[in-house]
């Protein structure tokens, strides 16, 4: 055991993750068999705290004995070494501006946990401020001011509807939706015993009106098998319960997702159901621990459910799949894969005791959905330190396998595991999230910590939830610590509030459930709001307008539209844009930034005419339309007015070949007047004052008469060129242009 002091800083470390394969058409991959949808009949109604089970008779798994150890406890033994030779105190702070650092409220102790280990803890929340608490040994009911309102034992609970009293794994959310509560607790370890009870809370006060109860078989598809380690999720109208099946021989056979109709449940009435297996990876692997990701302001984002996974023993990807619709509507499972490397970690020390804590295996804890990306963490191996890290992901469901965002956090000298995490925002634009997880280290008995990672992935300091009172002494050798922790938010607070639940040890060496308020001195994040400005609102043909963006919120992308405009669309901040044609035209602005994007619209914003006020028109011999002006005659050319030359009017047979304006300065446009006689091939080119052909203008027949071709002077810098027009390869012009802007 390592038993030097030492002083500790926060490591922080961030990568983002790219593509190292590519795959045609579509990164996802189907998966899955569906099958046919059933129906489960409710098994029970029970009151929030019923009578106590007079035989109040308790089983838990403390822990699962093997013939050998299993790959992964060889590969954390291994650790061991490493670990007491790594450097203590690796990393150190990035100071930024918007990390929050966490605070804790109100807090609480639930149970002792007398007759097995470890808590398995989880905790959700209402709008109302009720809470539902839940670990290995009870249920109970807490006020947001941390009063305990009643709890009650598994055994009481569920007293008369299950001959094995192994009660475990629990888990339960808040459906503010719907304004109820979902619990979900795993009965028995064998495949003829194995069930999964689901309770539905009657009411948004489970304490008073009790719950719905459902059994479903914890060997669905009949092959020997128990489900163990659940997760749930819901979307608009489904829960989701995902599992892994183990044989009796505790060989792990395959993981499966059970799709449920929570209305019917809410309502006590009969469940229809179907549920999903055969789950493989696109490398021909089986899923293993699928983890839903519920929306993380606790509304709906449809009905497609998204999960995430990875190896539990390490690896070079993590998983996104996703189920594309409720049960009757014929949905399909996929999966895509993401490159990400991480590893197992070795046991924790702990102050006062040479038994080693569990920090577990890499699999997936916790994930959200939110505003298209999927939170999720895990814990691994910290900088090649031996010791225990958060793993946070950020996977945008659009772009996952280029997009996906990847930070850890960690201090060498202790071990972070079972990390939780919830949205610490506002407004869905903010991307900022609190994490919780259990700590321990040879200074320290093992305790309760939360860091805050904000929209930037930058990381504030751990803050102490809880800390232990003593060692944990229970088993002897590698004592366990827990399979996962929970966090949920108060999703109608007036600032961000979240829910810890974990454990700590009591001075009688056993693991007790924390349940703790957290909160902190949040800046919310910018949200953009649409605003531009222009030049002009109105111009002539061939006016160029400028169009500047005066939005709110910092955005850091634009998409701009202009109606009639050229460019019809940009995406840069500022824009000049050139109006050809007459007529009115919208102008559109959408801006964005941290996934969230405003818009504004102005119809009919730009007003292009021709100069009416001092402006006749007449029609002169041959049917030409000219402009009178100030007295001066001018014919349109497309949409600019030009000159009308007196040759055109007066005397053909004097036409000369001329260009104008020469210079070009007041003007945008350049124009050059030819003839040919018998119609011609014509070429015009434009050279630079060293010969350098800088563009071919024209290249095409023209019939008999007299031409005229312009161009737009912005295309050339200012300086001396030449103008080359050639008729049958005979040059018939060879004018210098001069361009000043």
């Amino acid at each position: 055991m390592i038993t030097r002091i030492f002083l500790t800083l926060i490591a922080i470390a961030s990568l983002s993750l790219s593509t190292v394969a590519q795959k045609n058409d579509s990164d996802k991959f189907p998966t899955g068999v569906k099958s046919t949808v059933k129906v489960q009949e409710k098994l029970a109604s029970v009151a929030g705290i019923p009578h106590q089970d007079p035989w109040n008779t308790t089983l838990q798994k403390v822990k699962i004995y093997h013939g050998n150890p299993d790959s992964i406890d060889l590969m954390k033994a291994a650790k061991l070494a490493k670990k007491a030779q790594a450097e203590i105190g690796l990393g150190m702070d990035k100071p930024n501006s918007r990390e929050v650092t966490p605070e804790v409220g109100t807090s609480m102790s639930g149970t002792t946990m007398t007759n097995s280990t470890p808590p398995d803890n989880t905790v959700a929340i209402s709008n109302a401020g009720r809470i539902v608490a839940v670990d290995n040994e009870d249920i109970s009911y807490f006020n947001s001011n941390g009063n305990l309102l009643g709890s009650s034992t598994h055994g009481s609970f569920f007293s008369g509807l299950t001959t094995s009293n192994l009660l475990y794994d629990p888990r339960v959310l808040y459906d503010a939706d719907e304004d109820r509560f979902i619990y979900v607790l795993l009965n028995g370890n064998n495949s003829s015993v194995s069930q999964i009870f689901i309770c539905f809370s009657e009411s948004n006060n489970p304490f008073i009106d009790g719950w719905h109860i459902y059994a479903f078989d914890g060997n669905p598809l009949n092959n020997n098998c128990w489900t163990d380690y659940p997760h749930i999720g819901i979307t608009e109208n489904e829960l989701f319960i995902t599992g892994n099946l183990f044989n009796n021989n505790n060989n792990f056979n395959q993981s499966i997702v059970w799709q449920i109709d929570k209305s019917q449940g809410y309502d006590g009435v009969s469940l229809s159901w179907d549920y999903w297996d055969d789950i493989f990876d696109p490398f021909n692997n089986r899923a293993f621990s699928l983890v839903p990701a519920s929306h993380g302001y606790g509304t709906n984002y449809g009905t497609n459910m998204y999960m995430v996974s990875n190896y539990s023993g390490g690896g070079n990807r993590i998983f996104l799949w996703e189920i594309s619709g409720d049960m009757d509507s014929n949905p399909s499972m996929t999966v895509e894969w993401i490159s990400s490397t991480y590893d197992v970690a070795a046991d924790g020390n702990q102050a006062g005791s040479n038994n080693l804590v569990d920090v577990g295996n890499c699999r997936m804890q916790n994930a959200f959905y939110l505003n298209g990306i999927v939170h999720c963490v895990h814990a691994s191996e910290y900088l090649n330190t031996a010791y225990s890290g958060v793993s946070y992901y950020r996977i945008p469901v659009d772009d996952a396998k280029d997009g996906t965002q990847r930070s850890e956090f960690g201090q060498s000298g202790f071990d972070y595991a079972y990390p939780s995490l919830a949205a610490f925002g506002l407004n869905e634009c903010d991307q900022s999230v609190m994490i919780g997880a259990l700590r321990t280290g040879s200074t320290i008995f093992p305790e309760m910590r939360v860091m805050n990672c904000d929209e930037d992935m930058e990381w504030s300091n751990s803050t102490l939830v809880y800390a232990g009172e003593g060692p944990i002494v229970f088993l002897g050798g590698t004592e366990r610590w827990g399979d996962y922790s929970a966090m949920q938010r108060k999703h109608n607070a007036n600032d961000p509030e979240i829910w810890f639940s974990g454990c700590y040890p009591n001075s009688g060496n056993r693991w007790r459930t924390r349940i703790a308020e957290i909160n902190g001195d949040y800046e919310p994040a910018e949200i953009p709001v649409a605003s531009f400005s222009s030049s002009d609102s109105s111009g002539e043909p061939q006016a160029f307008i400028t169009f500047n963006d005066f939005s709110a919120g910092n955005p850091d992308s634009w998409l701009w539209t202009f109606e009639g405009g050229n460019p019809p669309t940009s995406t840069s901040q500022n824009q000049i844009v050139f109006y050809g044609d007459t007529g009115t035209f919208d102008v559109k602005l959408e801006v964005s930034n941290n996934g969230c994007a405003d818009s504004t619209k102005i119809e009919d914003f730009i007003t292009i005419t021709l100069a009416a006020s001092d402006t006749d028109t007449a029609v002169i011999a041959g049917g030409l339309t000219v402009f009178i002006v100030d007295g001066d005659t001018f014919e349109l050319f497309g949409n600019t007015l030009v000159p009308l030359s007196s040759e055109n009017e007066t005397d053909e047979e004097s036409f000369e070949s001329k260009v104008y304006p020469n210079p070009v300065l007041n003007t945008n446009m350049f124009f050059a007047e030819f003839e040919t006689p018998n119609g011609a091939m014509i070429e015009v080119q434009i050279f630079d004052i060293n010969g350098r052909l800088i563009k071919d203008l024209h290249k095409d027949y023209s019939k008999p008469g007299i031409h005229r071709i312009g161009f737009n002077k912005l295309a050339l810098e200012s300086g001396q060129y030449f103008m080359h027009i050639k008729s049958n390869d005979q040059i018939i012009l060879n004018e210098k242009v001069i361009v000043q802007h």
